[in-house]
């Protein structure tokens, strides 16, 4: 499924300029960069108690409004002492981006759908366990957009099947590249 999804965000990202748009007036599209947090709330927080990371970013105007997305990073948690061990995340999510606003400045709200690959090793006593395991994850949120500059905030399910385990992520980005 993860190189199906992969596939459709490329095509997405190749064929969507190539569309003819009467007005000629879409935002650019856009590579940037996020660092975010994440604070883990349910059984997600027993483990951790503050994730951080890096995200790349794209985004590819459809229309004057909407844009087509993609973030993958990595987020380092910070471990509760009870969990000695480490524990990683690799988001590769797509999704979309409407901006409230009429141009692509302002408010905007977005979702993401995508694999969250994780990783975790702990000190067993008897040595170092470790394992990787991918899931369904998404995040749904708002931000602002000002310039080069976006701003965002969302709810973060790392694993769609224990929805009820979800941490909220801020997010601050620039936009280093336009195409």
């Amino acid at each position: 499924m993860s190189i199906r999804f992969a596939s459709a965000i490329a095509l997405a990202v190749v064929v969507t300029p190539a569309v003819a748009f009467a007005d000629g007036e879409l935002p650019p599209r856009t590579i940037g960069v996020d660092a975010a947090v994440v604070l883990p709330l349910g059984d997600y927080g027993d483990i951790a108690t503050l994730a951080v990371g890096a995200l790349a970013r794209v985004e590819v105007p459809i229309a004057n409004k909407l844009a087509i997305t993609g973030r993958v990073g990595a987020l380092y948690h910070l471990t509760k002492e009870e969990f000695d061990g480490t524990l990683l995340f690799f988001p590769i999510y797509g999704g979309a981006k409407y901006n409230l606003g009429a141009g692509p400045d302002g408010l905007y709200l977005a979702g993401e759908l995508g694999i969250t690959i994780g990783y975790a090793s702990a000190d067993t006593g008897f040595g170092t366990a470790s394992d990787t395991d991918s899931e369904l994850g998404m995040t749904l949120g708002a931000g602002f957009r000002k310039g080069a500059l976006d701003v965002r905030g969302a709810l973060f399910i790392p694993d769609l099947s224990e929805a009820d385990d979800p941490g909220i992520m801020g997010s601050v980005g620039f936009d280093f590249s336009t195409f």
